[in-house]
C-alpha cells in the first residue's frame, strides 16, 4: 500500500504486526462485550407467496438448448417474464452448500417428470441460479451432479438480494398470465426437498390456480428474518476505536455516523496536527447463504478514498462450524487490504476462498461490493 500526502507513516497504516497484536486481543475483548445487539447491518427475508416475483436481469445462457429450452432468442440478459412458460420453478442455490448438492437428484427427476408429461412439457420449466458463484463452479456443478436444466452463476448475489437474501437451497414456483407481465409467487419451499413427486402434483395444481384471488389477497405473512450483529453498540465502539488505534494517534471524534441506510459505519479523526485524517469502518452482519453455515461478522476500515485499510473479523466459520484461525484470517485480510471501494474485485473462489470456508468468503467480498454504494451515501451526508 502506498504512503499518501499528508497522511501517517505507511508503516502506521498497513502495519501487519499492529493487527496482529490487535488480533490477539480481539477475542478476549469481544468475550467481555458481547451483548444485546442494537441494531442489524442486513436482514434476510423470504419471499412471500402473492408477491410479484422481482424482474431482476438475468445472464443469458451462453448454450443454446439452454436458451431454446427457455424459449429465449438472445441479448446479453433476460427477466423471468421473458421465459416461454406458464410456470417457473426458480431454484436459489449455492454450488458449495451440501443440501443443494443433495436436491439435485430429486429435482432431476422432477424435470424428468416435467418432461415427460404431456400436461406439464413447455408448460412449466425449471431455472437455478446459483448465488455468489461463478461460471466454472457453475459448470463443475452441472457436470458433476448431471443436472439437466439452466443454472445461472450470480456472482454479485443480484437476484439473492432482490429476492431478500434467504438461505439456499430456496425454490419459488412463479405463475405467469398467458398475457404476458411479471409473475407472482403461487409457493415456495425453503429447505432440500426430495419429495419429487408430490412437488410435480403441486406444481400441476398451481398451473390452474386463479392468480387473481392471489393478487387481492396480497402477500401473506411477516417475512422478513433479522441478523443480530453479536456484539453490543458498546462493544462494538470498543472494538472499532481500538482498530483505528492502529493506524496512528491520538483518535479523536469518534462516534457512529448516522446514514439513512441504516449501515452500521464508524468515523474518527487519526494523527496529530498536521498529519490528521478521517477514517471510516463499518461492521457488516450478513445472514449465511447456505442453511447448514452460520452468520458471517466483521469489520473493515478504509479511507476517505475508498482504501480498505483493515479487516477484523467477528465470528467467520467454515465447514463444519469450525472458527477461522489466524491462517485464514491472514489469507482474507491480504486479499482485502489494499482494495479499493470504488473499484470492487469481483470474487475469485480459486484465488480469494480461505479453504472450506468459500460460501463465508463469497459473502466477505460481495460485502465490499457494496461498498461503492456506501463511499455515495456518506458523499451525500458530506463526510467525503
Amino acid at each position: 500500500m502506498s504512503r499518501r500526502a499528508g497522511g501517517p507513516p505507511a508503516g502506521e497504516i498497513s502495519s501487519a504486526r499492529a493487527f496482529r497484536c490487535f488480533g490477539r486481543v480481539l477475542f478476549a475483548l469481544l468475550f467481555l462485550l458481547l451483548g444485546t445487539a442494537l441494531s442489524a447491518a442486513e436482514n434476510a427475508r423470504y419471499l412471500r407467496v402473492g408477491e410479484p416475483f422481482p424482474e431482476e436481469p438475468l445472464p443469458m445462457p451462453d448454450a443454446q438448448a439452454d436458451r431454446a429450452y427457455l424459449g429465449l432468442r438472445g441479448g446479453e440478459s433476460f427477466t423471468l417474464s421473458q421465459v416461454g412458460a406458464e410456470l417457473v420453478l426458480v431454484e436459489i442455490l449455492n454450488t458449495h452448500c451440501s443440501h443443494c448438492q443433495k436436491q439435485t437428484l430429486p429435482f432431476n427427476r422432477l424435470f424428468e417428470l416435467i418432461e415427460k408429461d404431456p400436461r406439464t412439457r413447455g408448460r412449466i420449466k425449471m431455472l437455478a441460479v446459483a448465488v455468489g458463484n461463478v461460471g466454472a463452479e457453475v459448470e463443475d456443478f452441472r457436470d458433476i451432479y448431471e443436472v439437466p436444466f439452466p443454472v445461472l452463476a450470480d456472482p454479485r448475489f443480484a437476484l439473492h438480494r432482490a429476492l431478500g437474501g434467504s438461505p439456499t437451497p430456496f425454490a419459488a414456483y412463479v405463475r405467469f398470465e398467458p398475457g404476458g407481465g411479471a409473475g407472482l409467487v403461487a409457493g415456495t419451499h425453503l429447505g432440500a426437498n426430495s419429495r419429487y413427486r408430490r412437488l410435480f402434483e403441486e406444481l400441476l395444481g398451481l398451473l390452474e390456480q386463479d392468480l387473481s384471488f392471489l393478487r387481492r389477497r396480497g402477500p401473506q405473512g411477516n417475512a422478513l428474518v433479522r441478523v443480530e450483529p453479536i456484539v453490543s453498540e458498546e462493544g462494538m465502539e470498543t472494538t472499532v476505536r481500538a482498530a483505528f488505534a492502529t493506524l496512528g494517534a491520538p483518535v479523536k471524534a469518534f462516534r457512529r455516523v448516522a446514514l439513512p441506510s441504516g449501515r452500521r459505519v464508524y468515523a474518527a479523526f487519526v494523527g496529530g496536527e498536521g498529519g490528521e485524517r478521517r477514517f471510516f469502518a463499518e461492521a457488516i452482519s450478513r445472514p449465511s447463504v447456505c442453511d447448514l453455515c452460520h452468520d458471517v461478522h466483521f469489520v473493515y476500515l478504509f479511507d476517505t478514498a475508498g482504501e480498505v485499510l483493515g479487516f477484523i473479523p467477528l465470528l467467520l466459520t467454515k465447514y463444519g462450524n469450525v472458527h477461522w484461525d489466524d491462517s485464514d484470517i491472514a489469507k482474507l485480510r491480504g486479499r482485502m487490504v489494499g482494495q479499493s471501494l470504488n473499484r470492487p474485485p469481483l470474487f475469485h473462489p480459486e484465488v480469494d476462498a480461505v479453504t472450506t470456508a468459500t460460501i463465508t468468503s463469497a459473502l466477505i467480498f460481495d460485502s465490499l461490493g457494496q461498498g461503492r454504494k456506501l463511499l455515495a451515501e456518506l458523499r451525500q451526508e458530506g463526510l467525503l
